[in-house]
């Protein structure tokens, strides 16, 4: 079928092909240029490692052996560009009073805060009665794990819990 042209100019390219070829390159360079920050906004800082943060709970002193004792702390928590006051409860324990352990007042069936009771002595979860022992083992109930420990430590008479961190 003839086209009107001579067989060595359907080997060479075209202006209009050319042209084709140029404007495509350009759309993807503009793509990537716009992808790269767009990329950056929605992932944000996830693949950064968050800053250990020790927080102060108290003197060693008032923590007794063998009974629990409730620590309130809160800290500022950044997620993405939304900067929030965490609050969490802890409970300090130790048997000797040189050696603590520190345990998060946190269910490990449904995210319950669990308390301490004095009576039993034991930590109750409310919530579907879970029994946890002083050292935050499962007694009793749902809960498929012990309290969770948190990584602690003591300077001079001063207990320090971590929070944040990865």
């Amino acid at each position: 079928m003839p086209t009107g042209e001579p067989e060595e100019v359907g080997a060479l390219i075209t202006r209009r092909r050319l042209l084709s070829y140029l404007s495509g390159l350009l759309s993807a360079i503009i793509a990537a240029a716009l992808a790269v920050p767009l990329a950056r906004f929605y992932v944000g800082n996830a693949f950064q490692l968050k800053p250990a943060r020790w927080l102060k709970l108290g003197p060693v002193d008032g923590v007794k052996p063998g009974v629990p004792k409730l620590f309130r702390i809160s800290f500022a928590d950044q997620d993405g560009w939304r900067e929030t006051i965490a609050r969490q409860d802890v409970y300090a324990v130790t048997v000797d009073g040189s050696d603590f352990l520190v345990l998060s007042n946190v269910c490990t069936h449904l995210g319950c805060p669990v308390h301490w009771d004095d009576s039993a002595r034991r930590f109750i979860c409310p919530c579907h009665g879970g029994v946890f022992a002083v050292d935050g083992k499962v007694l009793k109930g749902p809960p498929p794990k012990p309290l969770t420990r948190l990584t602690h430590k003591v300077e001079g008479n001063t207990l320090y819990v971590q929070a944040g961190g990865s």
